[in-house]
């Protein structure tokens, strides 16, 4: 390929900072958001690349090379349709189905900026009623070998308010999956407040959870007070002892968790206190990661909590900082791209609520003014078809059409555009990422021993 073919892919992201390598080179470092992969290139090629004749001031050796790593690309390539057609697929490939479960519509905690309505179950909403349905619908997903694996993905609510219908049709999902040979895993999405060593052996080892995501939102006194127990009582504690569980039991070696901290007003400052009562509680361990979510609306007002976006571009920083001071495991930089940015963009994936009704977004069900969103009920939903098509399965149509501010962006392909719910809503929902991403890859070069200049 001739010189003037080969131009600077338009998904790099370069630190500002030159770094000093053992053997006394000099270095820059980029991030390739295509291929979600960190480089470290010479201080004069990123000259050239940057600052002068760019990719044709390189020998054809070196241009080669580059291209190989994909930091080079035909100028004929359109990089942007490239990604979001890489997106449609995946998002209608039949190799992966999902289903998020929601086994109640109640939960123990009463945040002021969560944007559910939580209510206990009743008679009519009570899931028991349509779990044969359910069980029904993803049962046939595995027969019908069209899919290669099934996830299911606890969710709330608080789930484990749930936990008798939870472990019911886990134990007939994993029955079905093991007649089916077909690939099966669980994911609990939880406040982690009714956690204790029993029920953790019984998610994992009979109800294969092999994931949980769990959120803490600061040391104990701002935890408590922004998660309350609806009894008055606190959980900092009950969750931590119970994380602790995950790494000191042999039976629990599969089980890995993911720390949530939502991050608004009322703990942006606390990054510290939080990283230090996390190690002294003994979950610095990689089996645990941590990350910073800030605040946004579900429907709901949070502006007295959410933070603007340039300060939660540095109030994330500060926050990973903090975890790598304390010794904590975190993933400073995305490690794959983002295809399939959400379920609501696929209809291989499907969202079910305690009541029945089919959504295609988690962001629908239990949220006042969104409820009526329902794309059918489980009850009248044929099992041998896909979900019906939702408000956001034109997802990526609205990609290539420029409806979003995507297009241009170097952070889409591990992005993947955020939200659709909240771009059709009108509220660009980038992520700290758009500002900070150089920043985080001096945070993570750092953290692999390399000192700057």
């Amino acid at each position: 390929m001739a010189q003037s073919d080969l131009v600077l892919s338009r998904y790099l992201v370069f630190s500002q900072t030159t770094y000093r390598h053992p053997t006394g080179r000099q270095l820059r470092a980029v991030f390739h958001t295509g291929r979600a992969r960190t480089l470290l290139l010479d201080t004069g090629t990123v000259r050239t690349l940057l600052d002068g004749p760019g990719p044709a001031g390189l020998p054809a050796d070196e241009q080669a090379r580059l291209a190989e790593l994909g930091l080079l690309v035909p100028a004929d390539l359109d990089e942007t349709a490239a990604t979001i057609d890489a997106g449609a697929q995946a998002a209608d490939s039949a190799r992966h189905r999902q289903f998020v479960l929601m086994p109640t519509g109640y939960c123990n905690m009463g945040c002021d900026y969560c944007g559910q309505e939580h209510r206990r179950d009743t008679p009519a909403t009570r899931p028991t009623r349509h779990r044969d349905a359910i069980a029904a619908r993803v049962e046939h997903a595995m027969a019908s070998g069209e899919h290669d694996t099934v996830v299911v993905r606890w969710f709330g609510g608080e789930p484990l308010m749930g936990y008798a219908v939870l472990r019911s049709l886990s134990a007939r999902f994993v029955a079905a999956a093991a007649r089916h040979r077909v690939g099966y895993s669980a994911m609990l999405v939880t406040n982690g407040a009714l956690l204790d060593a029993r029920k953790l052996r019984t998610l994992h080892l009979d109800c294969r959870v092999d994931r949980m995501e769990i959120t803490i939102d600061g040391p104990a006194e701002v935890h408590d007070a922004a998660r309350p127990l609806n009894s008055g009582q606190g959980s900092f504690h009950r969750i931590t002892a119970a994380l602790r569980t995950v790494l000191t039991d042999p039976e629990l070696a599969g089980l890995q968790v993911t720390v949530r901290t939502n991050i608004g007003r009322h703990n942006a400052d606390r990054a510290d206190e939080f990283a230090a009562a996390m190690r002294d509680a003994g979950l610095a361990d990689p089996r645990i990661r941590f990350y910073p979510a800030p605040v946004h609306s579900w429907g709901n007002d949070v502006s007295e909590v959410r933070l603007r976006q340039q300060q939660a571009a540095e109030t994330e920083l500060r926050w990973y900082a903090a975890y790598l001071a304390a010794g904590l495991h975190c993933r400073l930089l995305p490690t794959h791209p983002v295809r399939v940015v959400c379920t609501a963009v696929s209809r291989h994936s499907e969202v079910i609520a305690p009541d029945g009704r089919i959504y295609s977004c988690t962001e629908q069900p239990l949220v006042p003014g969104f409820t009526e969103q329902h794309l059918d009920t489980v009850d009248r939903a044929p099992v041998d078809r896909l979900r019906p098509a939702g408000q956001f399965d034109d997802w990526y149509t609205g990609l290539r059409a420029g409806e979003t501010g995507c297009r241009g962006c170097p952070i889409l392909p591990v992005c993947g555009g955020a939200c659709p719910k909240l771009w059709r809503e009108g509220s660009a929902p980038c992520p700290p990422m758009k500002e900070n991403l150089a920043d985080r890859i001096d945070l993570y070069v750092r953290s692999s021993g390399l000192l700057p200049v």
